[in-house]
């Protein structure tokens, strides 16, 4: 199906900016935008694509715009929508520093699904709580943010997503937003929320009480969410996991829905050479990017 393309939605909204508490640096006319950012312990600033991608209207107009940038920052770091039709030699053409990142799985909703034999005795074996579907809203933000204090407890989350009740609750009104929530009667087990943006749902968040954990209603809500984003979507993306598509975990969830990835790639680019050697003068070419941010994300 064909979409047509509209207001900014998701990670592209500035709505979405609002909700982190960053605002949105115009990026030439690719109609996407960046942010600033303060380096710690000096004065200086870099600049950055919204977390956890980039996403922009006109994709021609990329180079060209991260090539035109005005100096004042130290670096530009960004990931691309993993659905950005650059390829990755005309990524590394526009950042001298464009590293594999994470593949990406991605459900199609435009042909039977293919699941794995796991995914289907989970499904068969899983009883079915009373599971929802539909556009975000504030009314959900209370038990939103009760589910992800579980989690941030859960995972040890201690960097920029460990958000607060305010952020959590903005993100699920921006432009776009829907979710899929799990019940017993009146307790929420679980919510997943999504961006819906120019025809593909891309999984943002997700949080589960302790009983849904014990319940895995996570099966039961994806599910749902294909069934539910099936009409209005061509695919939903999944996003990535650290350390591939085998093993327990996220990545033996997500590989279970499709076969299909896409890969994501970390893109840099040093803007003041000088300035990056003060702040990193041991950086070593293979390291993390930009050095001075090292182990920023920590869980």
């Amino acid at each position: 199906m064909s979409f047509r393309l509209s207001d900014p939605q998701g990670y592209a909204s500035p709505a979405y900016f609002a909700a982190l508490g960053q605002a949105p640096i115009t990026l030439g006319r690719t109609g996407g935008n960046l942010v600033q950012r303060t380096i710690g312990g000096s004065d200086l600033t870099d600049l950055a694509g919204v977390w956890p991608l980039f996403s922009c209207e006109d994709w021609a107009e990329f180079g060209p715009a991260v090539a035109d940038l005005p100096t004042g920052a130290v670096t530009l770091t960004l990931v691309p929508s993993p659905f950005c039709p650059l390829t990755p030699q005309e990524l590394a053409s526009i950042f001298p520093i464009c590293r594999p990142l994470h593949d990406h799985w991605v459900i199609g909703l435009t042909a039977p699904a293919q699941l794995s034999k796991h995914h289907r005795r989970m499904l068969r074996q899983t009883r079915a709580p009373t599971i929802k579907a539909g556009p975000a809203s504030a009314d959900l933000a209370e038990g939103w943010a009760q589910l992800y204090a579980h989690l941030i407890e859960k995972k040890h989350i201690q960097d920029a997503r460990a958000f607060s009740v305010q952020a959590l609750a903005a993100q699920l009104i921006v432009p776009g937003a829907h979710v899929v929530t799990a019940w017993a009667e009146d307790a929420l087990l679980g919510a997943d929320l999504y961006y819906l943006d120019r025809g593909t749902a891309f999984a943002h968040l997700s949080a589960y009480a302790p009983q849904g954990y014990a319940a895995s209603v996570s099966y039961p809500m994806m599910a749902a969410a294909m069934e539910y984003f099936a009409p209005i979507a061509d695919a939903i993306n999944l996003g990535g996991a650290p350390g591939g598509a085998s093993g327990p975990g996220i990545a033996h969830f997500k590989s279970g829905w499709t076969e299909r990835t896409l890969p994501s790639f970390l893109c840099g680019k040093i803007l003041d050479p000088a300035a990056y050697a003060s702040l990193a003068p041991e950086a070593r070419a293979e390291g993390w990017f930009p050095a001075y941010r090292a182990g920023e994300y920590r869980s």
